[in-house]
């Protein structure tokens, strides 16, 4: 009778674990489904948002799938471009500085360039502004990553370098088994960072004004934007819970189950490996047979298709999937599919440079019978507006200073603390997560009113704002850096019974500089970002004014000033490339030799 009744619950989980993966199948496919809809539409340059709250579901998930799909686009780019990075000296010294200064232009730098380029290619449906709006949310995402993979991969342990050489492992073999597995922690927990920073400008991608023209998509972003501006707070609000409802479930259906099957490759203090981190949706993954059905289904049509056919046992079942991942890994690997020999032979043909070359050469020959043009609209600035972008860039780049400062002084001891704490980062990392990934201009509007009463200074009060949403690339990227500090080192500190400040100076500080190195970059770049909604702020009863590039960007944008919009760009690139050659390059190399 208790064996009946074991029988008996085990069919109910697997039958609860295949209705709940069925459900969010369905969802999924319904937001894609809209997607594919939305985009295939007419061209209308503004579409009428709905601000009933019947429209609410619909919307948010158009949103969800539009940064579902540019997160997935950014690691694809974010690991291609870290690979190429880490592993080429030559091709490194240009494309860091370049990331460097990709990642700290503001979404206003690219969003009018994607808009009128996209909408001119298609010009009968709303394909352009669905991929403007794409890749805008992909740059706000994509920076980050890349940085991240590119750190691990510099700072990947010498001894699994050797390892790949004595078992003689390709590149992609190396690729596969060493490097990415390396990297599979520092992408997901930027990942999460990576998405709250294209949820940071769902409004600006979703409701864009360029000049005269108003350019809208259906979205929770859009709905947001729309039901503030008419004073619909009610339904304002209900987008916002619906917003916090879609940050916790993509908590607990993706991020969750994700940090709990990267935590095998992280090894614990006593160099055993940790306990594995619990999943809810994790366990249903393991319990559900759809697989296994998917799996019979297809083999059933094959045989009915072709009779003759022999289809063999490959045991390809739900168990075998996730129990044996890796070993499944090595059949569809393209490892597999490439000799060593071919391998090198790829790496050392002479395609790729015939290649780049027409590419850029392909790059400069259009662009140049445009120059003119382009050399007379710059000419017509005056020297005082540009005296007043550099003063604005000046401006822009003393609050990013400060958010570094400010964001420095409290999340090091804190990501420290939770860092070399496993059992106290499973706890926190959660609730972090949630409060980075909520778009902090959502709440601009009511944060500048709450600090027009404390009567601050607009450079004092932007700068704050900066601070909500920067401070969190900081604070993840030490967690990160400190969570991969060897165990060895932790237990001669604890031998030698060193005090906590020469624990810190001499084991952690060290230790964590190249992760800390990348924080402080992409926090400056997210700061950077920021200022375009943190310098110009409206809100109930007045608004929020801060001089600075920011605030310059937004006002050519909206007034479609496009002579302004490109030399107020000009002069961030600029002054990025000359912090990048002095404070960065320096930061990073004083990084690598504390680490050595």
């Amino acid at each position: 009778m208790t064996q009946f009744a074991k029988v008996q619950a085990s069919r109910s989980a697997f039958l609860r674990a295949d209705i709940i993966v069925v459900l969010i199948a369905i969802i999924m496919g319904m937001g894609f489904t809209n997607f594919l809809s939305t985009g295939s539409s007419p061209f209308i340059e503004q579409v009428k948002i709905d601000t009933s709250i019947s429209a609410l579901p619909n919307y948010a998930l158009l949103s969800f799938i539009r940064s579902m799909l540019a997160l997935f686009l950014s690691y694809i780019f974010a690991i291609i471009y870290g690979t190429l990075a880490a592993n080429n000296k030559s091709l490194e010294r240009f494309l860091i500085p370049l990331l460097d200064v990709l990642q700290s232009l503001p979404v206003l730098a690219f969003l009018p360039g994607f808009v009128l380029a996209l909408i001119s290619i298609f010009q009968s449906n709303r394909w352009g502004l669905e991929f403007a709006c794409l890749l805008t949310i992909f740059t706000g995402q994509v920076w980050n990553l890349a940085f991240a993979y590119y750190e691990s991969q510099r700072t990947l342990q010498p001894e699994f370098k050797e390892v790949s050489k004595i078992y003689r492992l390709s590149v992609v073999q190396k690729f596969f088994f060493v490097d990415l597995p390396n990297g599979y922690r520092p992408l997901i927990y930027n990942g999460m960072m990576s998405m709250a920073g294209g949820w940071f400008f769902l409004t600006t991608c979703e409701a864009f004004t360029l000049g005269s023209k108003d350019f809208r998509l259906p979205g929770l972003g859009s709905y947001i934007s729309e039901s503030f501006t008419t004073g619909n707070y009610f339904n304002f609000c209900s987008a916002l819970l619906v917003l916090i409802v879609i940050i916790i479930g993509t908590d607990l259906f993706l991020w969750k189950p994700l940090i709990a099957w990267v935590t095998r490759f992280r090894d614990g203090d006593d160099g055993k490996s940790v306990a594995v981190d619990e999943s809810w949706f994790l366990n249903i993954i393991h319990q559900t047979s759809i697989p296994d059905l998917i799996s019979s289904g297809f083999k059933r049509t094959v045989l009915f298709l072709f009779p003759k056919a022999e289809i063999a046992e490959s045991g390809a079942t739900r168990k075998y999937l996730i129990d044996n991942i890796e070993k499944w890994g090595t059949v569809i690997s393209p490892a597999n599919w490439l000799s060593t020999d071919k391998v090198n032979k790829i790496k050392h043909s002479s395609w790729l440079p015939w290649l780049v070359t027409f590419a850029v050469g392909g790059l400069v020959f259009s662009i140049l019978p445009k120059l003119p043009s382009f050399g007379q609209s710059l000419a017509s600035l005056s020297n005082e507006d540009w005296f007043t972008l550099i003063h604005a860039v000046f401006l822009t780049g003393s609050k990013v200073f400060f958010v570094i400062i400010i964001s420095t002084i409290w999340t090091i001891p804190v990501g420290l603390w939770l860092g070399l704490n496993p059992r106290l980062e499973r706890i926190f990392q959660p609730i972090i997560q949630n409060f980075a990934a909520f778009p902090a201009p959502v709440l601009f509007p009511f944060l500048a009113l709450a600090l027009s009463f404390l009567k601050l200074p607009s450079f004092i009060s932007a700068t704050l704002l900066m601070c909500v949403g920067s401070q969190w690339y900081i604070l993840f990227n030490v967690i990160g850096g400190a969570s991969r500090i060897p165990a060895e080192l932790k237990l001669v500190t604890q031998i030698y019974k060193f005090s906590l400040w020469h624990r810190f100076s001499k084991l952690y500080f060290p230790a964590i500089l190249p992760s800390l190195a990348t924080g402080w970059i992409t926090a400056a770049g997210g700061a950077w970002n920021a200022s375009v909604v943190a310098e110009i702020v409206e809100y109930p009863g007045g608004s929020l004014r801060s001089e600075g590039i920011g605030a310059e960007l937004v006002l050519a944008t909206t007034s479609g000033n496009y002579q302004k919009l490109i030399a107020a760009i000009i002069c961030i690139v600029v002054a990025l490339v000359i912090l990048n050659r002095t404070v960065w390059r320096t930061l990073y190399i004083f990084a690598e030799r504390v680490k050595d």
